[in-house]
């Protein structure tokens, strides 16, 4: 299909000569392709001729395109020497081919439906979105709660909303369940715990899965991987700081999960199979653009940013990160604004890449199409070392804000995902619970440990090699709140009120952290809860 059908028929791009058409920005910063607020789309005809081209080692010339050059470059796993085109990346973007082949849309020379890649317009200033917070509820946030596999049979604790089913069942002892990775909720958007730069640290280092959830989501989305390295050529030089790859925060909507196997756990990296429940036109929807209506994927919009705290402890302080996994560095609880990993800019973080109005207004109307709720997990809190519950407050708090965005007329929920074993930073999120919970949590973490293959930590950081899971005494560890008494107390209250409180009681204590965030919080033992 492939040699006679997509390269040798018809010619996707023959309305521009043949040649592929590259956003080419003004005054760019030779990062990638688009400047803040920008977009392109292409079919998924396109895309599949792209992807194609590039795997048989076609350039683009004139254009130094980041795709074809990071399946030539040689990286060092899972081997040293190793090449992505002939990795799990080269089979991930195959299985794209094959999915392609059998899709109608495509047969006859079809363009098939469109795919978009936008990028947010500049960030606000942590003032403008604390001013919003002023005038919201924290109930506006629409909270969903999913208990994903954390030792327990996934009852919500106190008055919690859960994650509707079809979004929020249990792995068995062959493969994953459904949670905001593996998908299963119609228009639930998948949120990538990004660097600075969708895909994470593998141009030049790896080829296939590890890493973190950002390098394994790019191999289980060819579409979104593809395009983001596609839409840059940038130079990778300077310890890898610039490689060619989309900057964040950045929306691909109409990509798909190509594959089964992945979700928040990793432990099922099962790629090598596809996914049988794969869209191809059941999931389709009319969107409007430049005047013209055409039909775009809905099933997984995918949405890549980062927290504001990237390195803010390095990843070679063993002592500090071990703390930290446990929740008890100080450094995690900064609340001074002109710090750069203070919590408002992580609130700011959340609320700029959220809400609506940070994208393109032509784009606005496609993302109230196509985009249902927004699914995460311990965002803040995965390899960037964050505090988990801190992480959980930036997210309820900035999603309250974005949310009136929306301008719809029921709720735009935040579907947040608790795990004991995440595949960032495994055992961390368990802090988010209630005593109780989190020590069962931690236990179900430790008797039913990760495989090496579905999680990276640094050296130093794990008291063995076979369990992964946070050190420490669990007992005095987790707090005696969580997050269905945080939710609980605050729901019906304004989220100023809790920005404020979260900075005031949290702040003060900064550097004893024999309390948890969420005690402090709820100032525990300076009266009865």
């Amino acid at each position: 299909w492939v040699d006679k059908e997509l390269l040798n028929g018809p010619n996707p791009f023959a309305k521009h000569g043949n040649k592929v058409p590259i956003p080419w920005p003004q005054g760019g910063n030779g990062e990638d392709q688009l400047n803040p607020g920008q977009w392109v789309t292409y079919s998924r005809r396109q895309v599949c001729y792209i992807v194609a081209k590039s795997l048989m080692g076609a350039p683009t010339p004139g254009y130094n395109n980041g795709l074809k050059r990071y399946m030539e470059q040689s990286g060092s796993l899972p081997f040293q020497g190793c090449l992505p085109r002939k990795s799990d990346f080269g089979k991930a973007w195959w299985r794209l081919l094959a999915a392609c082949s059998a899709d109608p849309g495509l047969a006859n020379g079809g363009q098939g439906p469109v795919l978009l890649a936008t990028k947010a317009k500049p960030k606000p200033s942590v003032f403008t979105v604390r001013e919003a917070s002023k005038r919201v509820m924290m109930s506006s946030a629409g909270l969903r709660v999913c208990r994903y596999d954390d030792g327990s049979n996934g009852d919500m604790p106190g008055s919690l909303t859960p994650v509707p089913k079809a979004g929020c069942s249990q792995p068995s002892a062959k493969g994953p369940g459904n949670d905001f990775m593996a998908g299963g909720l119609p228009k639930q958007a998948t949120q990538d715990i990004s660097a600075r730069f969708l895909g994470g640290y593998i141009f030049g280092n790896a080829c296939g899965l590890g890493g973190g959830q950002d390098e394994r989501l790019m191999i289980y989305f060819p579409e979104v991987s593809a395009l983001a390295f596609f839409l840059s050529q940038a130079p990778g030089i300077a310890n890898n700081q610039n490689p060619p790859q989309l900057r964040q925060p950045a929306w691909i909507l109409g990509a798909r999960k190509i594959m089964y196997g992945l979700d928040g756990t990793a432990r099922f990296d099962n790629y090598e199979s596809f996914d049988q429940n794969i869209p191809l036109t059941s999931d389709l929807a009319s969107i409007k653009l430049g005047g013209k209506r055409f039909n775009m994927s809905s099933s997984r919009p995918f949405l890549g940013f980062m927290s504001e705290n990237q390195d803010f402890i390095p990843w070679d302080d063993a002592a500090g990160t071990r703390k930290a996994r446990r929740n008890k560095d100080g450094r995690q609880r900064t609340m001074d604004p002109s710090k750069p990993d203070a919590f408002g800019k992580q609130v700011r973080a959340w609320y700029g890449a959220v809400a609506l109005t940070s994208w393109n207004e032509e784009i606005q109307p496609i993302l109230k199409a196509v985009v249902g709720s927004i699914g995460v997990g311990p965002w803040l809190s995965g390899l960037w070392w964050g505090d988990s519950q801190l992480g959980l407050l930036a997210v309820w708090i900035g999603h309250a804000i974005a949310a009136g965005t929306w301008d719809r007329q029921s709720k735009f929920p935040v579907d947040y995902y608790m795990y004991s074993s995440f595949t960032e930073n495994p055992g961390n999120q368990c802090f988010v619970h209630s005593k109780d919970n989190c020590v069962k949590c931690l236990k179900h973490c430790h008797n039913k440990p990760l495989p090496a293959s579905s999680y990276w930590l640094p050296k130093g950081v794990q008291d063995s090699p076979s369990d992964p899971c946070v050190s420490g005494n669990a007992g005095a560890d987790c707090g005696k709140i969580g997050i269905e008494d945080i939710v609980g107390h605050y729901e019906s209250r304004n989220a100023d009120l809790l920005w404020g409180e979260v900075e005031a009681r949290v702040g003060k204590n900064q550097w004893d952290v024999s309390k948890s965030a969420f005690d402090e919080l709820m100032m525990v033992d300076a009266y009865r809860i």
